[in-house]
């Protein structure tokens, strides 16, 4: 019992401590890792920086009002005063409100904190209120000089807090149609056409210079043609080219210009990028590094007089006030690391791609000798143009390996009966802690690396824009399903077309070029197949589905035909006499032509097109948000696509395009 009342006294005496150095260490992760989001889908990564954005603000808010109600105060026997036995805690009150106003790196976690910037405003005005107080109540028992250093980070406080509601609010739907960047847009005036030659420097300030007020209005939800027209002209210049250049391999360039450009995107969504661009958001950054400095020289001057009197083996300070070792040590902890953050921001805001328009177009030599021989350099070597911008992934989710593993899972638990209480037990402790889906996500989806064969598919299939494909007369059936019955009952026969095209492949008598090419449409048509199946399981907003996406899915693996045994190969063999899901009559009239001598290879050909098409019909039809806020996440592939589409002019930006179009003079199905 002694114990513990010890245990809680020590606690209650270095309580604020622990909450003062808490605030400073979320805020140092959430600098360091709030920038990973864009270039990571890792799940965990997410969830810790989703806590951690949660619980700074919670620790902030808790150390405040520990501040205001419980600031410890004793008396001492040479006057009736009451005064702070830590004193250097009148420091801490704003220093908080500093941290309240967030990291450079992150400002919102999600698109609808962009939305709730008035919320946040009025937390500013309660917490700055509550912060006065904290100040009005020590005022009169701190020493002067406490109290400029006080007003000083008060003031560096606000402005940091304000800079975060205004990121907000530039960052919400009616925000992102607000030009604050008129010197960009008057610098990208000046050039009438694009380079020549593109070099990595030209893809980098052309998509930050040219294209970042274009690329802003499409995702507010404008539409090309309500752009204003130098806008307009600057947007559409991405995907001009003559033929010999098209045909010379643009197809990187294309992709890494739609790098930069959601890069750029994700830092105005996110970030405090476009207040740090603003004249007064420079302005007022410079403000409140000069208030932090003066605060701290203040300060140091004040510790080493402090220090000088303790030489002296003065009993007293001169101003009459103690100072603890620990909280003079956590003071210089939040100074300097308030210095350090501040730093590598600026590093970060110099190594950000919408920087160089105001270094390179900047008149002067000192300017063009900074970008070109100094900054330049460290940028190509922190991100080299073989480095992705985005995490460079696609999800794979396999309903036939989801349906396969839950009828093992099945067949497991009812051999083993004990398990199924543990089962049980595991799935009620999982409800109660909400990770059921989260766990459930984890583990029946995965990533596949983005390859150059798919980028060049789609760079082939928009630069010229989409031609009409004629497909044979037995897709009828299937092509005038709804989207995601028609996406499940292709993606369930690319499976066996792939696995009886991997079986034949050692078994027939196929050249070393020709088993390559076999490969090398398997792995093209799987991976698109498995990525439009996790797109509409995942995020069904991204298709142009209807809403009873999860009916047809619980349905499909509710069936016979999914529901069978617990091996995927059984299903593969045997799916093409048993299969009775979405379009039945398309699988009858398709399994003869496998037989045939080049059936297989055709089938590949034929579907690999039709993946290619109906990501880029999907990608025409998705809207903004989603795609703006799949940017927190590490992207999305078909939000390259949908940018792509709206640099050619192609998508429900501009035109709307249509899924499949009737000839009848050939009786064939035009697909476009």
């Amino acid at each position: 019992m002694v114990a513990f009342t010890l245990i809680i006294q020590l606690f209650s005496d270095w309580e604020i401590h622990a909450l003062i150095l808490s605030s400073f260490a979320l805020q140092l992760f959430l600098f360091f890792s709030g920038g990973l989001r864009r270039r990571h889908n890792h799940m965990l990564l997410r969830i810790m920086i989703w806590l951690s954005y949660l619980s700074a603000d919670f620790v902030a808010v808790f150390a405040l009002g520990y501040l205001s109600r419980n600031l410890p105060i004793t008396s001492t026997a040479d006057d009736n005063h009451h005064k702070p036995t830590h004193q250097l805690m009148l420091l801490w009150a704003p220093f908080l409100l500093i941290h309240l106003g967030g990291q450079d790196t992150v400002t919102a976690f999600s698109l609808e904190d962009n939305e709730l910037w008035l919320r946040h405003l009025l937390n500013l005005l309660c917490q700055a209120c509550l912060v006065v107080y904290v100040l009005w109540k020590l005022v009169a028992l701190a020493h002067y000089q406490l109290v400029i250093m006080a007003v000083f980070l008060f003031v560096a406080g606000i402005i940091k807090y304000g800079e975060r509601i205004w990121a907000l609010k530039l960052g919400s739907k009616k925000g992102l149609r607000t030009n604050t960047s008129a010197e960009v847009t008057r610098m990208s005036r000046e050039i009438e056409e694009s380079p020549t030659h593109w070099t990595y420097q030209e893809v980098v300030w052309y998509g930050a210079l040219h294209t970042e007020e274009g690329v802003r209005d499409i995702f507010a939800g404008r539409k090309i043609l309500d752009m204003r027209r130098p806008v307009r002209f600057n947007f559409l210049q991405i995907g001009v080219y003559d033929v010999e250049e098209a045909q010379g391999g643009h197809t990187q360039v294309d992709f890494k210009k739609v790098e930069i450009e959601l890069s750029i995107m994700y830092d105005n969504l996110f970030t405090k990028s476009r207040v740090i661009r603003t004249r007064p958001g420079i302005i007022l950054r410079c403000v409140s590094i000069a208030s932090t400095v003066v605060a701290f020289v203040l300060y140091a001057k004040m510790m080493m007089n402090s220090s000088a009197d303790a030489k002296k083996k003065t009993a007293v300070y001169n101003n009459g006030y103690r100072r603890s070792t620990v909280d003079a040590a956590i003071t210089y902890i939040l100074f300097f690391g308030a210095f350090c953050l501040e730093v590598w921001s600026f590093f970060i805001v110099m190594m950000s791609p919408w920087a160089w328009p105001l270094l390179r177009t900047r008149p002067g030599w000192c300017s063009r000798v900074l970008f070109t021989r100094m900054v330049w350099p460290i940028f190509v070597r922190i991100q080299p143009d073989t480095k992705p911008w985005w995490s460079n992934s696609m999800g794979q989710y396999n309903f036939l390996s989801t349906s396969s593993s839950m009828a093992a899972h099945n067949d497991f638990m009812h051999i083993r009966r004990r398990s199924i209480v543990i089962s049980r037990i595991s799935a009620k402790m999982a409800c109660i802690f909400v990770i059921k889906e989260l766990w459930k996500k984890i583990h029946i989806t995965k990533h596949a690396k983005m390859t150059r064969e798919i980028k060049e598919l789609i760079h082939k299939l928009l630069w010229g824009h989409p031609e009409q494909m004629c497909v044979p007369k037995s897709y009828r059936s299937v092509l005038c399903l709804p989207f995601e019955e028609l996406l499940l009952s292709l993606h369930v026969w690319t499976d066996v077309v792939v696995h009886k095209a991997d079986k034949s492949m050692n078994s027939s008598n196929l050249t070393s070029a020709d088993k390559e090419g076999r490969q090398r449409h398997m792995d093209t048509c799987k991976k698109l197949s498995d990525y439009m199946l996790y797109l509409m399981v995942e995020h069904p907003a991204m298709l142009p589905v209807s809403t009873n996406v999860q009916d047809v899915l619980v349905k499909a693996a509710a069936s016979d035909w999914a529901n069978g045994a617990s091996d995927k190969e059984y299903y593969l063999e045997h799916l093409t006499t048993t299969y009775n899901g979405p379009g039945q009559r398309f699988w009858r009239n398709q399994i003869p032509l496998l037989g045939q001598p080049r059936g297989i290879d055709a089938e590949l050909e034929t579907l690999e097109q039709l993946w290619v098409r109906f990501l880029v019909y999907a990608g025409g039809k998705s809207h903004p948000e989603e795609h703006a806020r799949r940017l927190s996440t590490g992207g999305e592939l078909i939000t390259f696509v949908w940018l792509l589409m709206a640099h050619h002019g192609m998508g429900n930006v501009n035109d709307s395009i249509s899924l499949t179009k009737e000839d009848v003079s050939t009786g064939h199905l035009l697909y476009w």
